[in-house]
């Protein structure tokens, strides 16, 4: 393979080798944002386990008010909050699906990003390969043609020696 020829290869794998930084970039910004993504889901689940404790210290509140002296203010009161918790519980389900889903979205995200690393790595590694090739062939004909060469100057000079000093030159 001509010396062109393996600059272009050369070219071709330093093209990728840049490319292979810009998507190792790409990968771990990716990695970074699904770990923000996972921790704000927990937030959220945790977030929710509070809403639903809530909830049932309210349910828990009207249920021991029921068992002493109450004014129906008191069960309107303990009604509300109960649907208030029901409501923020409600949001607070909304809010993990919702993370959840971000989060998924983001988790194939990251594994796209693999994937085209991963591609760029085979195809660096297949230049790189083929750069090998190339050197390894010319390699080979600079030693064929450095063994022929060393063969016609050994039969130049052993024709040399079989001539006699005062012989004309070309005659044996």
């Amino acid at each position: 393979m001509a010396d062109p020829e393996i600059r272009s290869l050369r070219t071709l794998a330093e093209m990728r080798r840049r490319r292979g930084k810009a998507l190792e970039k790409d990968l771990a910004q990716q990695r970074a944002e699904l770990e923000r993504c996972m921790a704000a889901s927990e937030a959220a689940r945790t977030q929710r386990d509070d809403c639903i404790a809530r909830h049932q210290q309210a349910l828990e509140a009207r249920s021991r008010m029921l068992d002493h002296t109450f004014t129906s203010a008191h069960i309107r009161t303990a009604d509300l909050e109960i649907e208030t918790r029901v409501s923020h519980k409600g949001d607070a389900d909304k809010a993990v699906r919702r993370l959840e889903s971000v989060a998924q979205r983001q988790q194939q995200l990251v594994l796209a990003a693999q994937a085209a690393w991963r591609r760029n790595q085979e195809r660096l590694e297949r230049f790189d390969a083929q750069i090998g090739a190339a050197l390894k062939a010319r390699q080979v004909q600079e030693d064929e043609a450095s063994d022929e060469e060393a063969e016609e100057m050994a039969t130049v000079r052993v024709g040399g020696r079989r001539r006699q000093p005062g012989d004309p030159a070309g005659h044996v």
